[in-house]
C-alpha cells in the first residue's frame, strides 16, 4: 500500500509540472503572437510615415519650384440660377517666395483650361496682358455715365510708382479700348471683345452668336451698365498691386497679378457643375502652376470655387 501510495503522488507532482509546462508555453506562444502584431503594426506605421513624409518632401520641392502661386480665391461667373450659360473665371497670383521676378508675357507664358468631363482641353487661351500698358494709354479714353474714366491707378512707395487696377471690370474696359487700338493698327484683325453701354439689336448680326454678359459699375454715384460681348475664349492678365514696370511683362517679387478667363461661345454654352475643372500657367521659369478646382452647383452670379 505504501508502495502504491508513493507512485500515486509521483503522478500527481508530474501531472502538475506538464501543467505547468503547458501553461507556460501558452502563455509564450500568445508573447509571440502579441509580439509580431506589434512589430507588424511598427513596420506598417513606418511606411505610412515614411511614404508620408516622402509626399511631404516632393510637395514642399514641387511648391518651391513654382514660380507663381495662389494669392486668392478662384471666382467662377455663370448665368445663376439658370445656370446655363458660363461667363468667365478670375484669380490672382504672385511671384512664389524666393523667386525675384516672373515674366508674363503671352509670348513665353501659356494658360491651359481643361474640363475632362466635357471633353474639353485647350492647351493654350493665354492672349493678351495689360503688364506692359501704361495708364496714359487708357485713362481718359473710355466715356461713360458720362465722364471720361480713369481705368488705371498710381500709387507711389519708397520711390517707386506702382500701376493697379481697382477692378477686373476697369481692367475689361482697358482690355476692350487696347484690343481696338490694335485692330486699328493691324496688328489684330478682328476683336475677341466688344464692350458697350448699349444692348445688341438685331441689326448687329455680328453680335448675335456672342457670348454677352453684363456688369454694372458705380461712377461718382452713377450705375452704369456694360454689356461684354466676347467672341472667342481667351485669358489676360493684368496688374492688380506691386507693379512697378511699366512697358514690361515682368511680375516681380510682391506684386499680384490677375488672371481672367473670357469664355466665348463654343464654351460659354456650358455650365461647369459637378465637375472638376484644372487651370494651368507655364511661366518661362519653374514648374506650372497648377488649379484643380471642383465645382459644385453655383451658389449665384459669381460663385468661389477655390
Amino acid at each position: 500500500m505504501g508502495f502504491k501510495k508513493v507512485i500515486k503522488e509521483y503522478n500527481k507532482k508530474m501531472k502538475r509540472k506538464g501543467l505547468a509546462g503547458l501553461d507556460t508555453a501558452i502563455i509564450l506562444i500568445a508573447f509571440i503572437i502579441t509580439a509580431s502584431v506589434l512589430a507588424y503594426v511598427a513596420i506598417n506605421m513606418g511606411l505610412f510615415v515614411t511614404q508620408k513624409a516622402k509626399s511631404t518632401i516632393d510637395k514642399g520641392e514641387e511648391t518651391a519650384s513654382t514660380a507663381l502661386t495662389l494669392s486668392g480665391s478662384v471666382l467662377y461667373a455663370v448665368n445663376y440660377p439658370s445656370n446655363s450659360r458660363s461667363y468667365w473665371i478670375y484669380f490672382t497670383v504672385s511671384p512664389s517666395s524666393g523667386v525675384s521676378s516672373v515674366e508674363l508675357s503671352p509670348a513665353t507664358t501659356a494658360i491651359s483650361f481643361t474640363a475632362s468631363a466635357l471633353g474639353v482641353a485647350y492647351s493654350n487661351i493665354y492672349k493678351y496682358t495689360l503688364l506692359t500698358v501704361s495708364p496714359s494709354e487708357v485713362n481718359g479714353v473710355v466715356y461713360a455715365a458720362p465722364q471720361y474714366l480713369s481705368l488705371a491707378d498710381q500709387e507711389s512707395s519708397g520711390g517707386q510708382t506702382y500701376v493697379y487696377y481697382p477692378n477686373p471690370y476697369y481692367a475689361l474696359l482697358a482690355l476692350n479700348y487696347s484690343l481696338y487700338q490694335m485692330v486699328l493698327s493691324k496688328q489684330i484683325k478682328y476683336s475677341p471683345l466688344y464692350i458697350t453701354t448699349t444692348k445688341s439689336t438685331s441689326t448687329q448680326t455680328w453680335l448675335t452668336s456672342d457670348n454677352v454678359f453684363q456688369f454694372t459699375l458705380n461712377i461718382s454715384g452713377t450705375l452704369e451698365i456694360f454689356y461684354a460681348y466676347v467672341n472667342q475664349t481667351f485669358a489676360f492678365t493684368y496688374p492688380v498691386a506691386g507693379d512697378p514696370l511699366i512697358g514690361s511683362a515682368i511680375a516681380p517679387a510682391g506684386s499680384v497679378i490677375g488672371v481672367m478667363i473670357l469664355f466665348g461661345p463654343d464654351l460659354g454654352s456650358h455650365v461647369f457643375q459637378y465637375q472638376t475643372i484644372t487651370i494651368q500657367i507655364s511661366p518661362n521659369i519653374g514648374s506650372p502652376l497648377t488649379l484643380s478646382e471642383y465645382v459644385y452647383q453655383p451658389e449665384g452670379n459669381v460663385t468661389v470655387i477655390g
